[in-house]
């Protein structure tokens, strides 16, 4: 169980859910394109993106996790979802490393 509390199991598995299994679904019931975009890549996704990286620094764990869901992200749209949606990977990392780092600059404003 430590092994598995290292890599970050919750992180890797949100990823996998939210990156790989969602966009399936999206794809299977034929979701349409401005509801795809506009509920799931930006405001869900997104917000995914900045809490992960909130949570990331308020729990003290390794910075390269911010990478995680990304990573799954853009693996799921690469099989799922159009050629577009692959971009939103790179926001996805960004808005988790801002998420990171606002947490970051709250903290030491704090003290």
């Amino acid at each position: 169980m430590a092994f598995l509390e290292r890599m970050g199991w919750r992180y890797w598995g949100l990823g996998l859910v939210m990156g790989l299994i969602v966009p399936a679904v999206l794809a299977w019931i034929s979701i349409g394109p401005v509801w795809r975009f506009g509920l799931f890549l930006v405001l869900i996704n997104g917000g995914i993106a900045v809490a992960t990286g909130r949570m990331i620094y308020q729990r003290t764990q390794p910075g390269w996790w911010l990478v995680i869901w990304p990573l799954c992200y853009l693996v799921g749209a690469y099989l799922f979802l159009p050629q577009y949606t692959w971009y939103f990977a790179v926001v996805y990392l960004c808005l988790a490393y801002l998420g990171y780092g606002l947490t970051q600059t709250k903290k030491i404003s704090e003290s």
